[in-house]
C-alpha cells in the first residue's frame, strides 16, 4: 500500500509574535486528498481549523479554492484559517503567481461564498515589520435574535443582568449568535459551561455563541469578545476572525460605531483564559442600500513546518 507525505505548517494568526493569536493548520498541496484525509490531518495538527488548498473548479471565477476542516467536521467559513493560507502563500512566494495585479489580490472560492484577500507588505503606509493580510468577508447578513438573558447566563456561567438589549443580539449568516455584555470585567468573569452551550446551540441550530463588549480596558480598543463553539470541536476560540464582520455590521446598524464617510475602522481584541489572544483589524463600510461590506486584517507568524504521512 503506497503512502503519501503531505507538507503542512501551523500559522499563528492575528499575532505579532509566536504563541499568540489563533493557530491554524495550512496544507498548500491538498489536491487528491479525500474528505476523510483532511479531517484526519486536521485532527492530528490540533489547531481549531486547518485550511486545505484544493484545485479550483473549471470555469470558477476564483484564483484559489480553500476548504476548512476541524477534527470533527468541515466548516463553511474560517476567517483566521483563510488569512493563514494567504500568509503561507506569501511566505512561499506563491501569492504573486496566483494573484490579480501587483498587490497580490486573490479571489478565493469557499463553501461559505467568494472571498477576496490582499497583502500589505513592510514599507507600505501603516505597516510595521510583518506583512498584514487583509480578507474581504462575505457581506454580513444579520437576523434579529430574541433577548433571552436567562438562557445565556445559564450557558455562559453569568447573571442575566450582565447582558444588554442594545446593541441588539443577532444571528449571523454563519450561524453564530452575538450577544453583548456590559463591560470587559463581566466578559472575563464568564464561566462557560461547554455542555450547556452545546445543548443551547444545538437546540437553536447555531454554530457558535459570541459574547462581546464595547466597554474595554483600553480606549484604543473598540470591542473585546469571547467565542464558544463546542459542537464543532472548539470549546473556546482564542481569536475568531469571521465573527468580527457581523459584530461590526451589528454595531453600525445600532448606531454604536463611529462612521467617517460611511466607514468604520475598528480595533478588536479577543482573549481566551489560556492567555492566547490577538488583535483583529476591521474596516466596515455601509453601502447606499444599507448593507455593510467588511474587511478584516491581521499579522501572522509561522511556528511549525513539517510533513504528515497518510
Amino acid at each position: 500500500m503506497s503512502r503519501r507525505s503531505v507538507p503542512f505548517q501551523v500559522v499563528d494568526v492575528f499575532a505579532a509574535e509566536p504563541f499568540q493569536g489563533n493557530p491554524a493548520g495550512v496544507v498548500l498541496q491538498a489536491a487528491g486528498l479525500e474528505d476523510q484525509d483532511m479531517r484526519r490531518i486536521a485532527s492530528e495538527l490540533g489547531p481549531r481549523e486547518t485550511a486545505f488548498l484544493v484545485p479550483v473548479g473549471e470555469g470558477a471565477p476564483a484564483d484559489l479554492r480553500i476548504r476548512w476542516f476541524t477534527s470533527v467536521c468541515e466548516v463553511s467559513m474560517s476567517g483566521h484559517a483563510a488569512i493563514a493560507a494567504v500568509h503561507a502563500l506569501e511566505e512561499a512566494a506563491l501569492l504573486p503567481a496566483v494573484g490579480r495585479g501587483p498587490s497580490g489580490e486573490v479571489a478565493i472560492q469557499t463553501a461559505g461564498g467568494m472571498l477576496c484577500a490582499s497583502v500589505e507588505r513592510p514599507g507600505d503606509p501603516g505597516v510595521g515589520g510583518r506583512p498584514l493580510v487583509w480578507l474581504d468577508l462575505v457581506a454580513p447578513v444579520l437576523t434579529a435574535a430574541p433577548f433571552t438573558p436567562d438562557a445565556w447566563a445559564a450557558a455562559l456561567g453569568g447573571r442575566a443582568e450582565w447582558f444588554l438589549e442594545l446593541p441588539r443580539p443577532a444571528r449571523s449568516q454563519d450561524g453564530d449568535l452575538i450577544v453583548f455584555v456590559r463591560d470587559f470585567m463581566i466578559l472575563n468573569d464568564l464561566r462557560p459551561r461547554p455542555e450547556a452551550i452545546e445543548t443551547y446551540l444545538r437546540q437553536h441550530r447555531l454554530r457558535g455563541l459570541c459574547a462581546v463588549t464595547t466597554t474595554t480596558l483600553d480606549p484604543s480598543i473598540d470591542t473585546q469578545c469571547r467565542f464558544f463553539a463546542p459542537g464543532i470541536g472548539i470549546p473556546e476560540d482564542p481569536v475568531t476572525g469571521s465573527v468580527h464582520g457581523p459584530i461590526a455590521a451589528g454595531l453600525i446598524a445600532c448606531g454604536h460605531a463611529d462612521l467617517h464617510g460611511g466607514m468604520a475602522a475598528l480595533a478588536c481584541t479577543q482573549t481566551a483564559p489560556s492567555g492566547r489572544g490577538g488583535l483583529v483589524r476591521v474596516l466596515a463600510e455601509r453601502q447606499r442600500d444599507g448593507h455593510v461590506e467588511v474587511r478584516i486584517g491581521g499579522e501572522c507568524v509561522t511556528t511549525i513546518r513539517g510533513e504528515i504521512t497518510l
